[in-house]
């Protein structure tokens, strides 16, 4: 179909090499559905969705019914395809307040916050510096830290100047190594932590400039923590580039990582300014923690 070559949908396979037998394989087609559907906003027929996933076309139905009836899915009612149904922001919105509500944050496997976020969340605390960054940068900006083990995106303050990075989203872990945010909390880790995490994510290329090479990824963590701040060059994703920096506690570990996003034109124009305001906005948020009499590191 012609909407299927302008959307350029990718090819799944029926099970992702490695999967475990004991699950559930009509849920796992059911949830490939959800994700399929959620790249793609606009939505999409069931035939798209079938072609997409390698699905037999009455199976694809009985999911898009079964999530329509669970309203995970809406069917247009002019159009036959497809959308993410009222039952999505509900539950982003619970994975949101937990977030914003948990009490502790694991940092690496020896290091917490012995009292947590007592009155109010990290997220909370720091919400502001990043609207400042980002109305004086006029680009996306980011925070993440770690959380049981994976590095996740905790907040993001979208710039209405800039493009929005379509593949992060509030929650979203994993190809730490690939992008500046994931860099910065990686170079300030234990380096036992690095290896167990490089152990169970490998270093895949996701963009053109994705460090793949074990050693030279060390070299560049040691880089980052030498210069205080890290750049992700299209590494992540083509035409998009990021900086980050950490932020520290007061005791002096670093407890998350803030940074903006932009093109790669931008990099190019302004690089040493908009490492500067990352930096500077970093120190504000460490100011903001030591200030706050709620927060016992």
């Amino acid at each position: 179909m012609a909407m299927a070559r302008q959307l350029q949908i990718e090819s799944y396979s029926a099970l992702a090499p490695g999967e475990k037998g004991d699950l559930l394989h009509s849920v796992q087609r059911a949830l490939r559905v959800l994700s399929l559907i959620a790249e793609h906003p606009q939505g999409l027929s069931a035939r798209e969705i079938s072609k997409a996933l390698c699905l037999n076309i009455s199976t694809c139905y009985h999911i898009l019914n079964t999530l329509v009836a669970g309203g995970y899915l809406d069917r247009h009612p002019h159009k036959q395809i497809y959308l993410l149904g009222p039952q999505i922001p509900f539950l982003n919105n619970a994975f949101v307040q937990s977030l914003a509500t948990q009490e502790t944050s694991t940092l690496s496997e020896n290091t917490t916050w012995s009292a947590g976020l007592i009155a109010t969340s990290l997220v909370g605390r720091l919400r502001s510096v990043l609207y400042r960054l980002t109305e004086q940068t006029q680009e996306p900006s980011y925070l993440a830290c770690w959380r049981y083990g994976e590095i996740v995106l905790q907040a993001i303050v979208e710039s209405p100047q800039a493009a929005k990075v379509t593949k992060l989203y509030v929650g979203y872990r994993g190809q730490a190594h690939s992008h500046a945010l994931g860099k910065i909390l990686l170079a300030y880790s234990d380096p036992s932590l690095v290896d167990s995490y490089l152990d169970v994510h490998p270093l895949t290329p996701f963009g053109p400039n994705t460090i793949v090479q074990r050693s030279r990824f060390i070299d560049e963590l040691n880089d980052i923590v030498r210069q205080g701040y890290s750049i992700d060059n299209e590494e992540f994703s083509i035409d998009t580039c990021c900086i980050a920096a950490p932020i520290f506690a007061p005791q002096g570990h670093v407890v998350a990582a803030l940074g903006i996003s932009f093109t790669p034109e931008v990099l190019a124009r302004r690089a040493e300014w908009l490492i500067t305001q990352v930096i500077r906005a970093a120190n504000y948020a460490r100011a903001e923690l030591r200030l706050s009499p709620v927060h016992q590191l």
